[in-house]
């Protein structure tokens, strides 16, 4: 099973982004707070074809204070490519994707819920979208100067097209492996592999490819085939490149 960098645990903070919020205090010494956390259990929701229009997103504050947090959806336009780019969402009913709610309040040690919602099943196309889940905090001060780490996520949400239609065409040319998505769909790819015997391989980082991009990795060994296995919603594929 391939590695998926967008679907670990909160504890991993895979795809996190810190929010680094400097104070300013008397002393030239730095203090690190580490502490102000957010914990999600799910970063990644597909939502396939026949499946559920609406998942829940269960947020826990891990500090020992009430942590104020923003959600901030974005629809994804371009994705994996040079020009991929962050749109905003101002109408979910255009975007097709509910976000609810967009602010909350967690006390210490609790939780909240977090609902996103697939509010229109017919895009001929994929939408990929990502949800920025940011904690906010006031003024604070302290005696000496130091740096507050606020630990936020943005998820990614796909909604596939239907019927999906994956398509992964390569090439390989000498220690060049080069990977086209021609489908209507991403594939998850995560790590392939060559290898000299069964206990004897060799890792390559590969990553998602989203419809219409195209991956080009240096290949550690000549001659030698390329296997991994790609996810493509909640099915998986096994491959053997040559």
């Amino acid at each position: 099973m391939p590695i998926d960098y967008d679907n670990f645990s909160g504890k991993q903070m895979v795809r996190g982004f810190l929010a680094l919020i400097v104070l300013i205090g008397c002393s030239l010494g730095f203090s690190f707070d580490a502490k102000a956390q957010l914990a999600l259990d799910k970063i990644v929701i597909d939502f396939i074809p026949g499946s559920s229009n609406r998942q829940d997103v269960v947020v826990r504050n891990t500090w020992d204070e009430t942590v104020y947090v923003d959600v901030e959806p974005a629809e994804i336009l371009n994705p994996g490519e040079k020009t991929e780019s962050r749109a905003p969402i101002r109408d979910p009913r255009e975007a097709g994707l509910l976000i609810s709610p967009v602010r909350l309040a967690i006390n210490p040690g609790g939780s909240r819920r977090i609902r996103v919602v697939n509010i229109r099943d017919n895009f001929d196309s994929e939408r990929i979208f990502r949800v920025r889940v940011r904690p906010v905090i006031g003024d604070v001060e302290a005696e000496v100067t130091g740096i507050k780490v606020l630990v936020g996520y943005d998820m990614l949400v796909m909604v596939r097209p239907n019927p999906m239609a994956p398509k992964l065409e390569h090439e390989i040319a000498g220690n060049t492996l080069t990977l086209r998505n021609t489908g209507n769909t991403n594939i998850m790819v995560g790590i392939a592999n060559q290898c000299r015997a069964p206990d004897d391989c060799e890792e390559i980082a590969i990553g998602r490819l989203y419809a219409g991009n195209k991956i080009v990795a240096k290949l550690p060994l000549a001659n030698t085939p390329v296997e991994f296995t790609a996810r493509i919603g909640d099915e998986f594929r096994s491959y053997r490149l040559e």
